[in-house]
Order: C-alpha cells, then structure tokens, then sequence
C-alpha cells in the first residue's frame, strides 16, 4: 500500500508491505524499517521501530493530522490531487503585467535578467497625475521591460514580464 503526505512544503512517499503477525515493512523513500504497533487507545499507539520504541498520538481534522511523536509534533497536511493540480495551474512561469489606465513611464528600476522578488517594484508609471510604483507580482527574472523612462503608454498594455 502506498501513501503520499506533505510534511509542511515537502512532499513525503510511505509504502506498507505487510511482512508477518502484527509487523510491517514501512519504506519512507529508500529506507525501509519493520514496525510493529500496540494500539493503546483510540489515538494512541506504541510503535517498534527497528526496536526504538515510540509512542504516537494523532489527533485528525479535516484539513490535517496532528501527529505527536514522543511529545514532538508533526503536522500532516490532507491535500487531493485536485487541490494540487488546482495549486500547480496557479503558479504560473511567466507573467505579463499591464496597465489598467493610460499613462507615462516616469522611471524604469530595472533591467531585463535582473532578479527580482515578489512586490519589488520594477517601474514608475504616472497616471491621472498620480506615480505608482508597479511590482513584480512574483519572484523570478525580469524577461522583459517594454517602456523606457518617458514613454506613453496606452490601456492594456504590457509593460513587463516575469519568469
């Protein structure tokens, strides 16, 4: 039997193989342990691991287990392969930024194949006599800086992009 959890960003792959009377093989990536369990209460259960003793406690909600390992905790995100091509189809590799009004660019503060971290303003565009700053909407390099210090730009536009 195979399982898949996500221990805080990381991904974590467990498989189970049934070895013998109240024994198993639990192999977490390229290590394997036999294991055995003594079900203490409903949430409670003693583990032989390889001979180390542990004694577990998992409480669950619907989003989450909480597992308390010799009093240390883990949390273990519940997440579908929904959830996670949903997340993946979000991320996106390359992002254009535009302008939602006409204006000017009053200062550009970066150069294409520069770095830049997510809210790090890229460049200075006045509109309706106002100077906004526009930022980069994630971390990456700029691929792109489409306007130059005094150039007019229309509705629309693409003034940067992000990879």
């Amino acid at each position: 039997m195979n399982f898949l959890f996500w221990l805080g960003q990381k991904e974590v792959k467990v498989s189970l193989e049934a070895v013998g009377d109240n024994l198993l093989r639990v192999s977490v990536g390229d290590t394997a342990h036999d294991v055995s369990a003594e079900f203490i209460g409903q949430e409670e259960i003693l583990l032989n691991v390889d001979g180390r003793i542990f004694n577990v406690i998992v409480h669950s909600d619907s989003l989450s287990h909480s597992v308390f390992i010799n009093g240390r905790l883990f949390r273990i995100e519940k997440r579908s392969a929904l959830k996670i091509l949903r997340e993946e189809k979000g991320r996106q590799k390359k992002r254009d930024v535009k302008t939602t009004m006409p204006g000017r660019v009053v200062q550009v503060l970066a150069a294409p194949g520069d770095g830049v971290q997510e809210g790090q303003p890229v460049l200075v565009l006045e509109a309706m006599k106002m100077q906004n700053e526009i930022k980069a909407p994630q971390a990456g390099q700029l691929a792109r800086v489409c306007f130059r210090a005094g150039e007019y730009v229309e509705a629309g536009s693409v003034l940067f992009t992000v990879e």
